[in-house]
Order: C-alpha cells, then sequence, then structure tokens
C-alpha cells in the first residue's frame, strides 16, 4: 500500500484511514534513516508486548500492575531506540 502525502502547516503528517485501520496501532515510533522516515507501532497491548520480550514479570502481580509496568516498559525501550536514532 502506498500514498502520497504531505504536512499540514503545523508540521503534522496525515496517514490516510485506511493505512492506519490496516496498522490498528495507536503508538508508533517514528525514525529517520538517511533520508527515509520508519514508522514502526508498539504493541497497544502491553500483556502481549511483555509476553513477546519473554519476561518472567508476570508471576504475583495484578493485572493492573502488570499494565503499568508494562507500558512502562514499553515507552522506555521506545524512548532508547529514538534515541539511538
Amino acid at each position: 500500500m502506498e500514498k502520497i502525502v504531505s504536512f499540514d502547516k503545523q508540521g503534522r503528517l496525515y496517514i490516510p484511514d485506511e493505512m492506519r485501520k490496516f496498522l490498528q496501532f495507536k503508538t508508533l515510533i517514528l525514525k529517520l534513516s538517511g533520508e527515509r522516515l520508519i514508522i514502526e507501532p508498539i504493541d497497544d497491548d502491553p500483556i502481549e508486548a511483555l509476553g513477546k520480550l519473554g519476561k518472567e514479570k508476570l508471576k504475583g502481580k495484578s493485572i493492573a500492575t502488570l499494565r503499568k509496568e508494562a507500558r512502562e516498559d514499553i515507552e522506555k525501550n521506545a524512548v532508547k531506540k529514538i534515541r539511538r536514532h
């Protein structure tokens, strides 16, 4: 899928509706790689993201605590990725 898009007066980039629906993510990492702009999704479900990371953080904790820790972990990792690029 490919679309031509442009920035508005406030510098925002509009992602067409059909692409947003296809991605189904609310949080994204935006990276510059040379002259390319790369957009990568971050899992919206922090519990699923933890499972993918294979961490042992699930034992003996409430869902609320797990969600909070997972979101913090995801955001911390996203910031690290952004700073590296």
